[in-house]
């Protein structure tokens, strides 16, 4: 097995941070705790990122990094079902990959008004890429703000499976019928016996 690239540890130290941020807040991640949470030591860690200031800058600009290509992705397509569809392919790919980054961008979403600057530009991208405004309480942005959450959510929970491929188009589906889309349906089966 090859030897993982600056790049790579780079960005395992930075997903990890980003979900530290996400559950904890900035305030009360140390870098001792992301330190802990990776494997790596604080003064190795601080060798890579000089400060937690800058750690926590990098996090996010990984995530928008990430968030942003996922808009540059739908740009060029026009508002409804394919762009929505393809938007949240994007994202269950990246829900799937990097839990980190997903939570921090939910977190960007869900937090009220004390959320920092950043964040609110991390916010900004994920409904760009559905060619909506910010949440203002619109049966839109209620919606998407549900599509974005349960997708996110369910899948950090499906990571733990073994065929993350088997339930990628379960959860585009199921945030596109968040979203009011209609999606394909399976055929009904019985809960007793399966069949």
């Amino acid at each position: 097995m090859p030897r993982p690239t600056r790049e790579q540890i780079d960005e395992e130290i930075l997903d990890t941070a980003a979900a530290l941020f996400a559950r904890h807040g900035f305030a009360e991640t140390s870098v001792q705790r992301v330190a802990d949470a990776t494997g790596y030591s604080k003064t190795g860690l601080l060798h890579r990122f000089p400060t937690k200031d800058a750690l926590q800058a990098a996090a996010l600009a990984a995530t928008l990094q990430r968030v942003r290509r996922v808009v540059d992705g739908v740009a060029a397509s026009p508002p409804g079902p394919a762009r929505d569809r393809a938007a949240l392919e994007a994202l269950t790919d990246l829900a799937l990959a990097r839990p980190g980054f997903t939570a921090l961008a939910l977190s960007s979403v869900s937090r009220g008004e004390e959320q920092a600057l950043p964040l609110t530009e991390l916010a900004d991208a994920l409904f760009e890429a559905f060619a909506a405004p910010a949440p203002t309480g619109t049966e839109r942005a209620v919606r998407l703000t549900s599509a974005l959450g349960g997708l996110a959510i369910a899948a950090l929970a499906c990571r733990a499976l073994q065929d993350t491929g088997a339930v990628r188009p379960l959860l585009v589906d199921a945030a596109l019928g968040a979203l009011g889309h209609s999606t394909p349906t399976a055929p009904p089966t019985d809960a007793v016996t399966g069949a």
